[in-house]
């Protein structure tokens, strides 16, 4: 039964990010990539940067919540903007955990480019 949820979370959470890379673009100083939780449940998303000397993590915000008189499973919807640094290529890595035991439920990778001009942009996403 913990299963559907899981699948249906990450599905919607690929649909995101490729939302999130249509909206970032090419030529752009920050990325952002937007990750679903659901409000109530042991999960939280946690993320590492393969080479943080390409990449910096700037900030994160809640761009839209629905938890409205506390309902559990309203979505719950979060933006990370990372910047480039220096010329070079890295991954961000994204892993949704169950906080009550630090189980990696899944995992999401996503490969990442800045140019010289300190442009950051979204390669691939796996």
């Amino acid at each position: 039964m913990k299963v559907i949820p899981i699948i249906i979370s990450t599905i919607v959470l690929i649909i995101i990010c490729i939302f999130a890379y249509i909206l970032t673009n090419q030529n752009s100083k920050q990325l952002e990539l937007t990750y679903k939780i659901s409000a109530g449940i042991p999960y939280k998303w946690e993320y590492s940067i393969e080479d943080e000397s390409v990449v910096g993590f700037v900030k994160s915000y809640v761009i839209k919540d629905e938890n409205k008189g506390g309902k559990v499973g309203a979505p719950i919807y979060t933006n990370y903007v990372f910047k480039g640094l220096k010329k070079g290529t890295t991954t961000i890595t994204f892993k949704f955990i169950n906080i009550t035991n630090d189980n990696v439920e899944s995992e999401e990778q996503h490969k990442i480019k800045v140019d010289e001009y300190g442009n950051i942009s979204l390669i691939a996403v796996k």
